[in-house]
């Protein structure tokens, strides 16, 4: 559908009061300020002819099965993204069009032709909903983007309420949120955006601010997408959920839920008390032919040569590996449990020998430093570490002479970036990375005519939120004249394993790619999160739970108060 000229589009929203909850003020406050689109009215119920059921009617149809559930959620469920906040001065002068509703079925709303013609008179592109029921007719249809509705869960697992809840009950690992276009069919509308996030199982409070809050900025994404390809998706090839529809818990399933919650509670305190992460890096012979495949890849330890640091209190990870003649520079994250920071280190591996050369530190700054993105360019080895923690993606060039990495220059200030990855494609240099706020969920495109900078954001941003397949894992590859992008899957873990993508288009304002395979820990290791080919070799790293002392008494000390709360962002 195209937009003509439109460098902005215009919404009405749909809501019951104007005393909204915080996220859905967020929402209109986004979308304002995005610059991409312009508030033209606000639809209300209109229940000036609302009769109240007498204290008899409501006693005698109160579903008492469903008592704890409500009153935990009525006195005692504080999501901050429920809190009420006025939206008076944000949309102030806004004509205001109360409607009345007629109910043709038991749920089913259908608004009146003289309301329609009202809105429409308002000239809105698209209408975003946050009150009345099940809307259904002609209000759909009446603005060229119709109606824009949130569903905080996957449509093809959980319809219906409460939303972030189930997940937890059914154990699963993620939590879908959609932004859609409505139809006719009850939570079958057109995927506007679609994304999974990390189940945060000991909390249905903070489960739900998550989804919540990692998709707030959708609608502003599309209406910049129809601004910049004049495109808007259609109803073909759809996928219509076929999920049973989810009703508030009954007594028993609320109780079954709320010990569930509570075990999730105990057992995530004492994991994070007892166990840490102890990564280790591995070479083995590999190219990637061999992992670009249908049947997969599995890494057998016996064919690993391993490194990694002694001890439980420090570890290596974030392997990069760069062809040198004969030998394999081999850059790296080298953490300490004592100090709960990282320096990047490196070593060279021997083919002949299959030997490593003792880790030598390369850089240190005051801050945490992880995932050194390396890549040679025009007869130079570069460097970019991430820097999250200080809020910036440094450049740096690695000195053969001293074998030490110098500071270069800022390639982004003000930007929290997780895993910066950067690929010359098409003689463009984009660089990947996801945000501080979203590490492991959003992926973020920014794009420059040189490697140095100016670097400038990808219209699309973020490009695709997906808690199994966005976080960046290791350098693009070539494989067949075909570009390919490593991804971490953090929907068990963290840094579970690597998912393989080809990335079928790119550009300063596109992207699309495709899962073709991935690449899993060997035995023993429940996490496997980078990965980087050098001549006939891949560098990896593995993880595994272990107990470190180093962060035994840290984490003791932090339950206390008798240390900082806030441990460095990064890793």
């Amino acid at each position: 559908m195209a937009t003509g000229s439109k460098t902005e589009l215009r919404f009405a929203i749909m809501c019951n009061s104007l005393n909204l909850q915080q996220w859905q003020y967020d929402v209109i406050d986004s979308l304002i300020n995005s610059g991409k689109a312009i508030p033209v009215a606000i639809i209300l119920p209109d229940k000036s002819d609302l009769i109240k059921p007498g204290l008899v009617k409501r006693i005698s149809t109160y579903h008492w099965t469903k008592l704890l559930f409500r009153k935990y959620y009525q006195y005692f469920f504080r999501p901050v993204s429920f809190r009420k906040k006025n939206a008076g001065k944000l949309l102030e002068n806004l004509p205001e069009i109360f409607c009345i509703t007629e109910f043709r079925s038991k749920y089913s709303e259908y608004f009146f032709e003289y309301d329609i013609k009202s809105i429409q008179k308002c000239n809105p592109d698209f209408i975003l909903k946050f009150g009345f029921g099940i809307i259904r007719g002609e209000i759909l249809n009446c603005t060229p983007y119709g109606v824009w509705s949130f569903h905080h869960g996957d449509e093809q697992k959980y319809r219906g309420v409460p939303p972030a809840l189930y997940e937890i009950l059914f154990n699963d690992p993620v939590t879908g949120s959609v932004l859609q276009r409505l139809t006719e069919t009850l939570d079958g509308g057109i995927i506007l955006r679609k994304g999974y996030f990390p189940t945060i199982n000991h909390s249905w409070k903070a489960n739900l601010d998550q989804a919540i809050r990692l998709s707030k900025n959708w609608p502003a994404d599309v209406c910049a997408e129809i601004i910049a390809q004049n495109t808007f998706p259609s109803e073909s090839g759809q996928e219509y959920p076929k999920a049973p529809i989810f009703r508030e818990p009954t007594n028993f399933t609320f109780i079954q839920f709320f010990l569930k919650e509570i075990t999730n509670k105990l057992r995530f305190h004492l994991k994070e008390l007892f166990f840490t992460e102890k990564w280790q890096t591995g070479i083995l012979k590999a190219r990637p032919a061999d992992i670009v495949t249908d049947l997969g890849y599995n890494i057998d330890n016996e064919d690993v040569t391993w490194f990694g640091a002694k001890g439980n209190d420090r570890y290596f990870a974030d392997s990069f590996a760069l062809k040198e003649e004969a030998r394999l520079l081999l850059l790296f994250e080298d953490y300490n449990y004592k100090t709960r920071k990282a320096v990047i280190s490196s070593s060279w591996f021997t083919e002949r020998e299959s030997l490593f050369s003792a880790p030598v530190k390369v850089l240190e700054e005051p801050w945490h430093l992880s995932y050194p993105f390396t890549f040679r360019y025009e007869g130079q080895i570069w460097c970019i570490p991430e820097s999250i923690s200080h809020g910036s993606v440094e450049l740096y060039r690695y000195d053969p002479s001293t074998g030490k990495l110098l500071h270069h220059s800022t390639l982004l200030s003000g930007v929290a970036a997780a895993d910066p990855t950067l690929v010359f494609h098409q003689n463009h240099w984009y660089l990947f990375f996801t945000p501080a706020d979203a590490t492991n969920v959003e992926l973020h495109i920014w794009h420059a005519e040189s490697f140095q900078g100016p670097f400038e954001p990808h219209e699309l941003n973020p490009v695709k939120s997906d808690i199994t397949n966005s976080r960046p894992a290791g350098p693009f590859f070539i494989l067949d004249k075909k570009l390919y992008r490593p991804a971490q899957d953090c929907s068990l873990t963290y840094g579970g394993r690597v998912v393989i993508n080809e990335v079928k288009l790119l550009s300063d304002t596109g992207y699309l790619e495709m899962s073709v395979s991935s690449l899993v820990p060997p035995e023993g290791f429940e996490g496997l999160h980078t990965i980087s080919f050098a001549g006939d070799y891949l560098y990896f790293d593995c993880k595994k739970p272990v107990f470190s002392f180093a962060s035994f008494q840290w984490q003791l000390k932090r339950r206390l108060h008798l240390v900082n709360p806030n441990p460095v962002i990064g890793k």
